[in-house]
Parts: structure tokens; C-alpha cells; sequence
């Protein structure tokens, strides 16, 4: 009886460290696929916006569709990308999520959400025709080309200057796989930080105006991915006052949101 029920307790110890093994494997899985598809979606998104001419541009010609529809359906995109991202961020999404869900995925998941909408952005955008403004000469096509990929690459480096494992979900996985706690969060303004309270928008945003040419349906998109951006800052920032309290305000009042104080 006795061996009986060691053998018995030796069989369920072998099930449950082979489910925590998949589980592991499951979840480091996902979340490799999270950060990889939401990498490339950007730089899909970045070409398609900047007109590159790698893939369907922005500025492409739409003849079929009518320009009430084609408004319609990239307003419909819009929408889409403020939904997500402000539904996502909230704490009553996150909780909910996690009370059905590994909480150490909760940041992969947003990043493979943001990741399907940007894409669906550049997929389904409906270009609209007529010229805003366009580059005369081919030296300064190249001058705001090089503005252009001058603020993207900004982007990069801004979230490895904040911690960009952790921003795309990657360090949290890392730390529930390892049986690490997660550290708790604390206030900090490496690099460009010091300058601007939030240089990944800047420098997004610097990446999408800086653009030779645009045609209506250009300057609808970064119209309404700059009101989107300054809407969610406001709740962002609004966010980090409860975190931190008087060192973010104090860190307010020195540094300029999107633009460096120069006074």
C-alpha cells in the first residue's frame, strides 16, 4: 500500500511540474509572439505612413471609393485605435483581465492588441486624394525623409532609455518564469526624459508630420493620431500624479510635456 501510494504521489508531482513546464512554455511563447508581431505591425505602419514605397503607401490613389465612404472607414480606424488603447490601459480592464488570465501577460496582450489595430490601420486605410503639400525639390524630399526616420528611430531609443523590455511586456513574463517579484515601480527621467516629460510621443509624432508629401487622407491620420495623443496624455499624466504624487508634479513643472522648456 505504502509503495502504491508513493507511486501515486511521484505520478501527480511529475503531472504538475510537466504542466508548469508547458504552462511556461506557453505563456514565454505568447509573449515572444506578442512583442515580434507588434515590432513588425509598427514598422509596417511606418512604412505605409511615411510613404516609403515598400508597401501600399497612404498617399496611394483610391478611384474607386467615394470620399464619403473612404472618410467613414478611416474615422471607423480611428475610433478603433482610441478604443483600444484607452479601454486597455484602464485599471478596470487590467483587472478583470487578469482575474481570467496570467496577470504577468496583461502588458504582452495590450502590445498584441496595439499591434492587430495599427496594423488594420495600415491595411484597410482608405487613401484620399489631393495634395496638402508636397517637397519641390528632391534635396529637401530627402531632408524631411531624414526628419522623418530621425524621429522614429527617437522612438526606439526612447523606450530602451525608460525600459523597453518591460514596456512591451517581456521582463514581466521573465520575472514570472524565473519566480522573481516583480520590482515595484518607481519614478525616474533617464536620457531624453530630462527634456520632455514624454519624448516617445514627441518623437512618434515628429516621425509622422515630417512627411514630403501629403494628401488628405495623410493629414487625416496625423491629425487624429495627434488628438488622440494629446487626449491620452492628459489621463496618462493624470494616472502618474496618483503613482508618485508630488515628485511627478514637481517633475511637471520643470519639464515641458511635449516640447523642452526652454524658461
Amino acid at each position: 500500500m505504502e509503495t502504491v501510494n508513493l507511486q501515486d504521489k511521484n505520478k501527480t508531482t511529475q503531472e504538475t511540474q510537466d504542466a508548469s513546464l508547458l504552462k511556461k512554455i506557453v505563456l514565454s511563447s505568447y509573449t515572444f509572439f506578442a512583442y515580434g508581431f507588434s515590432m513588425a505591425a509598427l514598422v509596417y505602419f511606418i512604412v505605409f505612413a511615411g510613404d516609403y514605397g515598400l508597401v501600399r503607401s497612404i498617399n496611394a490613389a483610391s478611384p474607386t471609393t467615394p470620399t464619403w465612404l473612404a472618410i467613414v472607414i478611416n474615422i471607423g480606424l480611428l475610433l478603433l485605435f482610441g478604443l483600444q488603447h484607452s479601454v486597455m490601459a484602464r485599471k478596470s480592464f487590467k483587472q478583470k483581465f487578469e482575474a481570467h488570465f496570467e496577470p504577468a501577460i496583461t502588458r504582452a496582450t495590450y502590445c498584441l492588441a496595439t499591434g492587430l489595430v495599427i496594423f488594420a490601420i495600415g491595411f484597410f486605410w482608405v487613401p484620399i486624394e489631393g495634395v496638402v503639400w508636397q517637397a519641390e525639390t528632391s534635396t529637401v524630399t530627402w531632408i524631411i525623409y531624414a526628419i522623418s526616420i530621425l524621429g522614429w528611430t527617437g522612438t526606439v531609443i526612447a523606450t530602451f532609455q525608460l525600459d523597453h523590455f518591460e514596456l512591451f511586456g517581456l521582463k514581466q513574463v521573465y520575472y514570472f518564469l524565473s519566480g522573481k517579484p516583480v520590482p515595484s515601480m518607481t519614478f525616474k527621467s533617464p536620457g531624453m526624459y530630462k527634456w520632455v516629460r514624454h519624448p516617445i510621443q514627441t518623437t512618434a509624432l515628429i516621425g509622422l508630420w515630417f512627411a514630403p508629401v501629403a494628401t488628405w487622407g495623410f493629414l487625416m491620420l496625423a491629425i487624429g493620431v495627434t488628438i488622440y495623443v494629446m487626449i491620452g496624455l492628459y489621463f496618462e499624466e493624470k494616472d502618474l500624479i496618483k503613482e508618485f504624487g508630488n515628485t511627478y508634479l514637481d517633475y511637471k513643472k520643470q519639464v515641458g510635456k511635449l516640447l523642452p522648456k526652454l524658461f
